[in-house]
């Protein structure tokens, strides 16, 4: 057994001898082994952020309970209820629930003041929407709190006396009162098959900020808050008293039910509580909205890209850690192989030489892992989650010195496992090395490597035959085993996981592929830099293929690097790119309209609630459909109508509206207690081949209002398509979708037959295509590229053709309006004054395109913000293999430094040689690796194009590869500089003593 204190104490002593190339190692491994706990520390971090950010986006609310309108309800019902028998119902029959929170909103409008300092009013109105909260109750719950605007300190506002008020400070903002001020609330609301009307005094409490009181949404809104008995006895006890149009539901265990790490468990656990309490009060009479967890639904962006970056870093950590690692290994095993063979003669064995090249791998990390962990601690919590707080906060106010710092034992565990078992394991290589040796070889004083040939020993194993069976046979249980595993059980995280290792795969086969072409480039940067210096190029040039064995492992290294960092780069570009477009597509007008309470046809297989899409549990759709009286639970009373249109037009700052009728499948729904079954088919003449359809009638004002930009007709144009749709003729004209076009073989110009089903009724109609579009913008999902697309594809008619054939009354019901803004910042305030003007008397949602251009491009932020963090981080872990295997070459080329500098070459010239070597090997490696990179991404891209049919989008990260760039050469001119320092001027008799 060796002396283990005397094995150490050696180890210590060889890592001393070259203080800088030491160094250069334990910073690199910390920087790697960093690189990988900071990952592990982010996504605890953000895996606790999100939740606190699924309360602030939801107010706190896990569900929401509001009255649902349905086609045969009594006339007289209102959106107000009785909500004590609801919480009774469920306290006696569930324990999950923490708190029962009543409110009470309605709408109203009040007068500007001209002045904080002053009460003089001037001749406008500002909407208002009014929020009777129950103090008392909500202050006992603990539910959110009022701030006061600007600082984080509680205000005192914990109740209000009846006829006072206090005014969200962003509303106050635009209608300037103060503290104290008496304000004038118009306000109204409608009870049943009655309108009340109030016009009261308030005095104004106090201006206030939130947090966790409402959702984060209502900060856009123009909010006054009263006590909620302040309501009723305004609006008379007899009529509102017991009564709240929302009755929000908070769950005991809150925190502990949603976990962004698994999306799918807590969907589950709450799906099946708000199932429960769903069966209880009643599936017809009660809508349930579940807040948090329509939140928690995005974070499988977040969780998705923290995985491809764990999965990465993970990757890059273990490859460069190693390489650096064995990189000092093997350089101080040269250089001491006579010391090695003295231990023998002395009477050391073999195995005392190997554990000394294992100890001294097993420090090297040690201490760089144990660095790396306390850097990657302090770099989350200090810098990291600052920067990325002030980042995300421009997108998510809320979040805004909320993100919390978290790390589990298990991250450090795993991030300590990885370094030192990395270390270890390529330690073992140069080890068994010195093991090896011979004793007469390695005591030779003229020793060196046979370069001929060796008699080797035949082994046991065929490697190469070994190694191409494995993969073949990977490949092929790939696609037997798991291919129809994924196919048949959905598994997303197993789909996930499949397609990042698949992509990680297929982008390091792409890059070892690249690496072929690296010769050729190699020759251009030589010449490119010959142009510069042509003194030292003969010189570097041979020096860069002599040394092209040392330099391999540095090059690989730069190419996966360089490849990963311009996929990513170029994949999220992509990605937020897509994201602005299908929100523009999907939506297509500055403001959209749709009305609510369809059910589509998707989900009259699969019946689902809460937007979730989800099925109640333990109950059939047969069940469900004999619940419902009339097969639907779509209330015409609710639904806007064409008139509405002149309501829009009256209010500032709305240029243009166009509407589109309510389609076959909705009109359905509508007439649904006289029977009546509405469908429309499209086919050849003869009939042979048809698709059932989505008929859509638009007006003339849409192509002015929608963004025409994003239209794409493959055959006919906007202008002249459109303009024929609306002439009189004799013939009626259609716009068909491309998907029909290639379904059906139809054509510009073809004369093709509709059939229209109206109840008993079916008739068959002449239509002759006047166009073909692959893009609709507002009609995304109708409007489709490939034939798959062609059953409910969309076909396009004029309002007046649309009403003759259906035969439906002259003030038709309406599915979308589309609004062009004057302005676009205007659509927010313009939002919300339509939600509260008419939520009272319609079921319907209104989007903000500018609002979910936004949002779908948060997470992506998120995620980019950590990408860039990450990916830099990398490129210096490269920086610093590439300076230790420089250094490493400058000790071993010492002599060959002498040689040059008695031909006559100065110290700076060295210092120019050794820099253009590395800039040539590093812009050489770089390139191929953004060559792969970008092409990998182009694929990728172009795949899910495919899939999603949307255009294709073509983006290279050109700001992403300049700043990799820019790093790496500043980095090597700095290092190099530095490293060469004594090298450069020592005396050459000096370097002839130490090298001969």
């Amino acid at each position: 057994m060796p002396n283990i204190r005397l094995v150490f104490k050696y180890a210590f002593k060889d890592l001393l001898r070259h203080k800088v190339r030491t160094s250069l190692g334990i910073i690199g491994v910390m920087i790697s082994v960093g690189l990988l706990a900071l990952v592990l520390f982010l996504s605890d971090s953000i895996s606790v952020t999100f939740v606190d950010y699924l309360s602030i986006d939801a107010g706190q609310q896990d569900f929401n309970i509001r009255v649902r309108h349905y086609n045969g309800e009594p006339d007289n019902r209102s959106n107000y209820f009785d909500y004590q028998p609801i919480v009774e119902t469920i306290q006696n029959n569930m324990d999950e629930i923490r708190g029962f929170i009543p409110r009470i909103s309605l709408w109203g409008n009040v007068s500007v003041s001209k002045g904080f300092e002053t009460q003089e009013l001037i001749n406008e109105s500002e909407g208002v929407y009014i929020s009777g909260i129950n103090f008392t109750l909500e202050n006992k719950l603990t539910f959110g709190s009022f701030v006061k605007p600007g600082l984080n300190e509680l205000l005192d506002l914990s109740s209000l006396p009846l006829y006072h008020c206090a005014i969200y400070y962003g509303f106050n903002d635009d209608i300037k009162y103060a503290e104290n001020d008496t304000i004038e609330i118009r306000m109204g609301l409608r009870y049943g098959d009655k309108i009340l009307h109030r016009v009261k005094n308030f005095t104004i409490d106090r201006i206030f900020d939130f947090q966790l009181k409402w959702p984060i949404g209502y900060a856009n809104r123009p909010l006054i808050v009263v006590d909620i008995n302040t309501l009723y006895d305004l609006f008379e006890n007899e009529t509102l008293n017991g009564k709240c149009n929302e009755l929000i539901l908070t769950l005991k265990k809150s925190l502990n039910l949603y976990d962004a790490r698994d999306i799918d468990g807590s969907e589950n656990i709450v799906k099946d509580l708000a199932a429960e309490i769903q069966l209880l009060i009643g599936i017809n009479e009660y809508n349930i909205d579940l807040p948090k967890l329509d939140v928690l639904g995005f974070s499988e962006f977040l969780s998705v890209g923290i995985t491809i970056i764990f999965v990465f870093v993970s990757m890059i950590s273990m490859l460069i850690s190693g390489i650096l690692i064995n990189g000092i290994l093997k350089t101080s095993v040269e250089e001491r192989i006579r010391e090695f063979g003295i231990f023998r003669t002395l009477g050391a064995t073999k195995k005392y030489n190997l554990i000394i090249v294992l100890v001294q791998g097993m420090i090297l990390c040690n201490f760089g892992t144990i660095l790396g962990i306390i850097f990657a601690q302090l770099a989350t919590q200090y810098i990291v989650l600052p920067i990325a707080g002030a980042v995300v906060a421009e997108s998510i106010p809320g979040l805004t010195g909320n993100i919390s710092f978290s790390i589990t034992f298990w991250s450090i565990l795993f991030s300590y496992i990885i370094g030192v078992s990395v270390g270890l394991i390529v330690s073992i290589s140069p080890a068994l090395k010195v093991m090896k040796l011979q004793l007469i070889e390695s005591i030779h004083p003229y020793r060196k490597e046979d370069v001929l040939y060796k008699l080797r020993k035949k082994a046991p194993v065929d490697y190469k035959l070994l190694i191409v069976g494995v993969i073949l046979a990977a490949n092929s249980a790939f696609v037997l085993f798991v291919i129809p595993r994924i196919m048949t059980t959905g598994d997303a995280a197993l789909l996930s996981g499949t397609l990042i290792a698949l992509l990680i795969l297929f982008l390091i086969g792409m890059t070892l592929a690249g690496l072929g072409l690296l010769p050729l480039i190699l020759r251009f940067f030589i010449e490119f830099f010959h142009i510069f210096n042509k003194k030292l190029a003969p010189v570097y040039k041979i020096f860069i293929f002599r040394y092209a064995r040392r330099n391999s492992s540095t090059i690989v290294t730069f190419a996966f690097t360089f490849s990963f960092v311009i996929f990513t780069a170029g994949a999220f570009s992509f990605l937020s790119s897509q994201t602005v477009l299908s929100a523009n597509l999907n939506y297509g007008a500055d403001l959209v309209i749709e009305t609510q309470g369809w059910y589509e046809p998707e989900e009259i297989e699969g019946f689902g609630f809460g937007g979730l899409g989800g099925d109640f549990a333990s109950i059939s759709n047969n069940e469900l459909k004999i619940s419902q009286e009339n097969g639907y639970s779509i209330d015409p009373n609710r639904i806007l109508t064409s008139d509405f249109k002149f309501e829009l037009l009256k209010i500032e700052g709305i240029e243009r509206v166009s509407t589109v009728i309510a389609s076959p499948f909705h009109l359905t729904q509508i007439y649904s207690e006289e029977g009546k079954e509405f469908t429309a088919e499209i086919g050849d003449y003869a009939g042979l081949n048809v698709h059932e359809i989505s008929l859509i009638g638009i007006d003339e004002v849409y192509p002015s209002t929608i963004k025409t930009k994003y239209i794409e007709f493959t055959q006919g144009d906007i202008l002249s398509s459109i303009e024929q749709l609306f002439e009189e003729q004799e013939e009626y004209t259609c716009i068909i979708s491309e998907g029909i076009s290639a379904s059906l073989d139809m054509h510009l110009g073809d004369i093709v037959r509709m059939v229209i089903q109206r109840g008993d009724e079916t008739e068959i109609y002449p239509f002759k295509v006047v166009g073909v579009a692959a893009v609709m913008p507002g009609f995304f999902a109708e409007f489709g590229r490939s034939s798959a697309s062609a059953h409910m594809g969309g076909v396009m008619i004029s309002q007046k053709v649309y009403m003759n054939i259906m035969d439906i009354p002259p003030i038709p019901y309406l599915d979308k309006v589309f609004i062009k803004l004057n302005l676009e910042t205007l659509s927010l305030s313009i939002k919300s004054q339509l939600e509260i003007e008419n939520e009272q008397n319609y079921d319907f949602d209104v989007i903000s395109l500018q609002q979910a251009v936004t949002q779908q491009q948060l997470f992506f932020t998120i995620i980019d913000v950590f990408f860039t963090i990450t990916l830099d981080a990398t490129i210096v872990i490269c920086l610093f293999g590439l300076l230790s295997s420089s250094y490493s070459t400058i000790i071993e080329r010492k002599k060959e430094i002498g040689i040059i500098r008695t031909l006559g070459l100065k110290g700076k010239e060295i210092t120019k040689l050794f820099t253009i070597e590395s800039l040539i090997i590093m812009l050489s490696s770089g390139t191929v690796g953004v060559i792969v990179g970008w092409t990998t991404g182009l694929l990728l891209t172009t795949s899910m194009n495919l899939m999603s049919d949307l255009p294709n989008i073509l983006t290279f990260p050109l700001s992403d590869m300049i700043a990799i760039f820019m790093i790496s050469i500043i980095f090597i001119l700095i290092g190099l500089k530095v490293l060469l320092k004594k090298s450069r001027k020592q005396k050459i008799i000096d370097i002839y003593r130490e090298t001969m």
